[in-house]
């Protein structure tokens, strides 16, 4: 893991060229750990657009036309978020935002929140079950490894829960992530709902909506199972491995030759 101050200073270098990159209507759909370089003097640079998307950006407002959505599989398989792998169209600076939370939980935490974010992962539907009960993303997923998020501020937790949103809608646009608490410095007011501190229930975090890909999934809640896969180990039991931060090539991208910057 990488202290918190330091993985902000990378962070925000990544958030403002996302979000320069939305403001010239570019999806990158390619954000990860790897495809973030830094200068001789430290400055973050975000590279590789092989699969980025254009969408049209009206030349007089600078308004992006995000109605079309988008489809294919691409990415990378840890960083791509769950519309993308459930092959239905999708949006790109939505997705965007998923593979910017997996980035900072990446460096907060020194692993993956999810090896990959489809059904056949145990951990993403163990946290699809959690989000639907309004819990905290980062507090369940640390749960499965018997942590909690104490090491990190109450901000980089509210930020990370809305970036990990299953729900694509529901995550925070980029303009959003730059007036967070965590990027701007101030204090995150915590929820009056009876809720204790420790629950990691901020005003901010909201309930979850419900969402189609549930429907997808054939989600068998039951315990047993799940202890099977090492999701709730005892106290004689080992602890579920983590998804460690591997390298990871990109894949998809030929999809279709509308929008994408390098197709022919």
């Amino acid at each position: 893991p990488v202290p918190e101050e330091v993985t902000k200073g990378f962070m925000v270098g990544l958030i403002n060229a996302i979000a320069h990159c939305h403001a010239m209507g570019v999806a990158h759909r390619d954000i990860k750990l790897e495809n973030v370089l830094l200068n001789s003097v430290g400055e973050v640079k975000l590279i590789d657009f092989g699969l980025s998307h254009q969408y049209y950006r009206d030349p007089n407002t600078g308004v992006v036309d995000r109605s079309r959505p988008l489809e294919g599989f691409c990415g990378s398989k840890s960083y791509a978020a769950p519309e993308v792998l459930v092959g239905r169209g999708y949006d790109g600076f939505d997705a965007d935002m998923w593979s910017l939370g997996v980035c900072i939980f990446g460096l907060l935490m020194g692993f993956f929140p999810v090896d990959e974010a489809k059904a056949s992962d145990w951990r993403y539907v163990r946290l699809v079950s959690a989000q639907k009960e309004a819990k905290s993303t980062t507090k369940a997923i640390l749960e499965w490894y018997k942590r909690t998020p104490k090491h990190i501020s109450p901000e980089a937790v509210d930020l990370l829960d809305q970036l990990l949103r299953i729900d694509a809608s529901a995550r925070p646009s980029i303009g959003t992530v730059l007036q967070h608490p965590w990027i701007t410095g101030t204090k995150l007011e915590v929820a009056s709902s009876g809720w204790s501190s420790e629950e990691l229930h901020y005003r901010g975090s909201g309930v979850q909506k419900s969402f189609d890909l549930v429907d997808d999934m054939e989600i068998m809640d039951d315990a047993p199972i799940y202890r099977s896969l090492g999701a709730f180990p005892g106290d004689d039991e080992p602890l579920p491995e983590m998804p460690t931060l591997a390298r990871q090539a990109a894949f998809g991208g030929q999809e279709s030759a509308f929008g994408d910057i390098f197709a022919l």
